[in-house]
């Protein structure tokens, strides 16, 4: 893990990354910052990386959170070619490892010197489709009066085989809901100056501390603005279903995947509920809820799938991620054999 300290992130992102993925931010910007929090999610990681840098993110900082099956190892392991930056969350009880994970990166690593900061999870990707897909042709279509960039999913499903299999998500799973589903009320964000807020949280920044209304812009391109006092996460955590836009991006969530990997996703609990909570969210009745998705849909891997592949064959060329991708998922596997009979 690398030892820069909190002033660090802006010199820092200056330097280059490794060839044939995202190009290094100008000098004197803090670029494109993308921020995750992990847990058990081992096989995955690679694919996540491996997109989020094509499309241009300058900086990807991930932590890890107590992992079973080896994640911490290959985030290691990736954090030494320089593909990404390795936090490991110590998390206590009783915290929420999320918001711990983020409040520990952003005071190490300095983030509120990022141009642009997004936050997703693993089974997130994002989905520009304005421009030539990258971030920052979505970015450039925010003026300067824009100060959050507010997006809505769409919600993929499962197969028909309850296995896992390792292999590509994105590939694996094109079958989704309608847009209009309540699956996709969720909001993420991307947001820009994130010192004046107090907090990171997953799904949008918190805690304005101005006096001036912030302006977000709709996934459409429309605008509104919210007064200051206000609480943000009201406003940018979910939507209602008349409200959910899509069209410059969104970004596809891959909310179950396998039978197999939801199940160990309910074993492993929630990254924002406080540690050792037992895990209420991921239920059959969810899983049922989004497995119906029916709507087959390609366009993330017509958009971006090649140069995903391309990104994920070169870092999966250097040995050390290579062995950690095994390592990581026969400890996934093993885990879920434990769970469940096949």
């Amino acid at each position: 893990m690398s030892a820069t300290g909190p002033q660090e992130l802006g010199r820092d992102m200056q330097n280059p990354l490794p060839p044939g993925s995202a190009a290094a931010p100008a000098a004197g910007t803090g670029g494109h910052v993308l921020m995750c929090s992990m847990r058990d999610e081992g096989p995955f990681v690679l694919e996540f990386v491996a997109h989020h840098r094509a499309i241009g993110f300058d900086r990807i900082f991930i932590a890890s959170n107590d992992c079973r099956d080896g994640t911490d190892l290959l985030l290691d392991a990736l954090d030494r070619a320089g593909a990404i930056t390795h936090f490991r969350n110590e998390v206590q009880p009783g915290e929420l490892p999320q918001h711990s994970a983020y409040a520990g990166i952003r005071r190490r690593y300095g983030l509120d010197a990022a141009d642009w900061l997004m936050v997703l999870d693993a089974d997130e990707f994002l989905d520009v489709t304005t421009g030539g897909g990258r971030v920052q042709d979505l970015t450039a279509q925010a003026d300067a009066a824009v100060d959050i960039i507010m997006l809505n999913p769409l919600t993929f499903g499962t197969s028909r085989d309850p296995r896992w299999q390792p292999g590509l998500v994105t590939e694996h799973f094109p079958l989704r809901l309608p847009a209009r589903h309540v699956a996709n009320r969720p909001v993420k964000t991307l947001a820009r100056n994130v010192g004046r807020f107090r907090q990171i949280h997953n799904h949008s920044v918190v805690g304005y501390r101005g006096d001036s209304a912030l302006t977000v812009m709709r996934a459409d391109g429309s605008r509104f603005d919210i007064p200051p006092g206000d609480k943000l996460w009201t406003v940018l955590r979910n939507v209602p279903v008349d409200k959910i836009r899509h069209g410059l991006a969104h970004y596809n969530h891959y909310a179950v995947k396998s039978l197999a990997s939801y199940l160990l996703r309910h074993d492993r609990g929630r990254g924002a509920a406080p540690k050792g909570e037992q895990n209420d969210r991921h239920t059959s009745g969810y899983f049922d809820r989004i497995a119906g998705a029916r709507i087959r849909d390609t366009g993330f891997a017509a958009r971006h799938g090649a140069a995903l592949r391309a990104e994920h064959a070169r870092l999966l060329a250097i040995p050390e991620i290579a062995a950690a991708q095994a390592e990581t998922e026969r400890r996934y596997g093993a885990l879920i054999a434990a769970i469940m009979d096949y």
